[in-house]
């Protein structure tokens, strides 16, 4: 049951849930599996990363340091060898400098790994034998200043600070497979503890997935099945299928929808029947009321027992007053049949008075037309004279445009003379000239003064000619001016001219319209006195049929009381 509630929803449950709150519980439930899913991930990154820095940190640092002191170890041994076989004492007091190098640079190792050492070992002791090879080596770096032989220098060495060297790099090796085992254990627990929670991981990875799956599948279905089976009511009722039945019940809100649209059909139903008994009823003739059960139509409803009743009311006062208008009808039947035999007696005396009122405005007819006729041709002559008078000023016009172009001609003229007089004085500028040149050319000058003089003499009659043609242009420029004067007084005269036989056809026209208009009214009113003429003899005829139509309509409104009387109304 536990493990079931691990990957799948309880369905009945989410089910009555409100929407939500469906989406709600599954989405924590979800939220809650990825959480523990990322948690374990996380952890199995702290557990891998721990490791890894412990491997390297302590274990990889232990065995370096380690491995360090074992070499500085034999290195102090053969130093304090190159020591004791140096030649000089500058060499022995260098190596011996160096050597205490090392015992320092020992020590210092020695105090970086106590810091982080973890295993089994006792590093006191390493110390104490460290300590032991310090003054050991003291002793024998005396021996080579104190006068000491050389085979008791060397035996020293042999057989007292070369075994405690070897003594301290077997406790580094004790230190280093130590090292190594707790690296190993490391390795190995760190390896089992990741895969644990790899497996755990996955595990969870898989139930939330299992739990993914159903939990969209018992989602889905939770909102999908309802909203099929509303959908398939809906379009029945868009189809106009009332007798529905939903059968999905719920307390979220899709229940209450179902049962809404249930309710709704069946109201909606029930109101569907009392409008189809009430309008058989009112087929039937009973128009007593409106809608059978009124109670039945709320909201929205109320407009169609207001209409039922509406319609009811009106068809029951209609043939009311249908019934009151038939018994007029019949009253109004035996008026007309007698109105219909005056109608007859005076239809004979109007006969007579038409007869002479039609011989008058025969009359009166024929002068109309003959005076029509007579302004129609006042008006055809009138046309001739506008006609006429329009001629005589376009060509007025005609005159005026081609005085106004020997106007502008002239000016041109004039433009080309003022030019011609302007070249003169410009050649008798240069006569001048050549004449001052070729007096200071002297001898030389004379044929060229002879030329200039002519140029001079010539450029003179040139401006005297401008000057003449400047008269004589502006004597005809005078009279042009005066002839465009005369020219524009008769287009003027002419103009008016126009004008008042423009007015007169006017007149003439309106004058021979009225007389058409008057002649075909004259016409239509002998037409309409033949009409009337036509209707007086037929009124006779006319009044003794309606003397029996209304002996006929006496009949029928008999006939329609009785049929209204079938009908029942208030």
């Amino acid at each position: 049951m536990f493990l079931q509630g691990l990957v799948s929803l309880d369905e009945k449950k989410i089910r009555q849930m409100k929407v939500f709150d469906k989406f709600h519980f599954t989405i924590r439930r979800m939220s809650n599996r990825m959480i523990l899913l990322f948690v374990l991930i996380v952890l199995t990154g702290i557990v891998g990363g721990g490791s890894l820095y412990r491997v390297y940190h302590v274990y990889y640092m232990e065995n370096k340091l380690q491995g360090e002191i074992r070499v500085d170890i034999q290195d102090l041994a053969k130093e304090y060898l190159w020591a004791y076989a140096a030649t000089s004492e500058a060499d022995r007091t260098e190596q011996l400098e160096v050597i205490a190098t090392r015992l320092s640079e020992l020590n210092e190792e020695i105090d970086e790994l106590a810091a982080i050492y973890t295993g089994d070992e006792d590093l006191s002791a390493i110390v104490s034998d460290l300590e032991k090879i310090e003054s050991y080596g003291t002793t024998l770096s005396g021996m080579f200043t104190d006068g000491s032989s050389s085979e008791d220098t060397y035996n020293y060495f042999k057989e007292t600070l070369y075994p405690q060297i070897k003594i301290v790099a077997a406790d580094m090796k004790a230190v280093r497979d130590d090292s190594q085992e707790s690296a190993k254990q490391q390795y190995y627990g760190s390896v089992i503890v990741v895969v644990i929670i790899v497996l755990f991981s996955l595990g969870i990875g898989i139930v939330t997935t299992a739990f993914i799956r159903d939990a969209r599948r018992k989602l889905t279905a939770s909102i999908l099945d309802p909203v099929t089976e509303l959908s398939k009511a809906s379009d029945a009722m868009a189809g106009g299928m009332l007798d529905i039945d939903i059968t999905y019940k719920s307390t979220d809100e899709l229940g209450h929808l179902a049962d809404d649209l249930n309710e709704s059909t069946t109201v909606t139903k029930k109101i569907v029947e009392d409008i189809d008994s009430t309008l058989e009823r009112m087929a039937g003739g009973d128009f007593t009321r409106g809608a059978d059960n009124p109670d039945l139509y709320k909201g929205d409803f109320r407009s169609i027992s207001d209409a039922l009743e509406d319609i009811a009311s009106k068809l029951s006062h209609t043939l009311s007053e249908v019934k009151e208008s038939s018994a007029q009808v019949s009253q109004g039947a035996s008026n007309m049949s007698q109105g219909a035999t005056s109608l007859a007696e005076g239809a004979t005396d109007q006969a007579a008075a038409i007869q002479e009122l039609t011989a008058s405005v025969t009359t009166v007819t024929e002068q109309t037309k003959h005076m029509a006729e007579t302004a129609d041709s006042s008006r055809v002559k009138a046309v001739k004279v506008k006609e006429d008078a329009e001629t005589s000023a376009r060509k007025m016009k005609l005159v005026t445009d081609a005085m106004v172009r020997i106007t502008e001609a002239s000016a041109e003229i004039e433009s080309i003379t003022n030019t011609i007089e302007s070249i003169a004085k410009q050649t008798q500028l240069l006569a001048l000239n050549a004449s001052i040149e070729s007096a200071r050319a002297g001898e030389a000058g004379k044929g060229f003064a002879v030329v200039a003089e002519e140029i001079s003499t010539l450029a003179t009659q040139s401006t005297e000619a401008a000057k003449n043609t400047h008269q004589l242009i502006s004597d005809t420029m005078e009279e042009i001016r005066n002839g465009n004067d005369v020219v524009n007084e008769t287009t003027q005269a002419l103009e008016q001219v126009q004008t008042s036989v423009e007015e007169i056809m006017e007149m003439i026209v309106e004058t021979g319209d009225m007389a058409e208009r008057q002649a075909q009214s004259m016409q239509e009113i002998d037409e309409g006195i033949a009409q009337i003429s036509n209707v007086v003899q037929s009124n006779s005829a006319t009044a003794e049929e309606s003397s029996a139509v209304s002996q006929e309509l006496s009949e029928q409104s008999s006939n329609l009381n009785d049929l209204i009387g079938r009908f029942s109304i208030s």
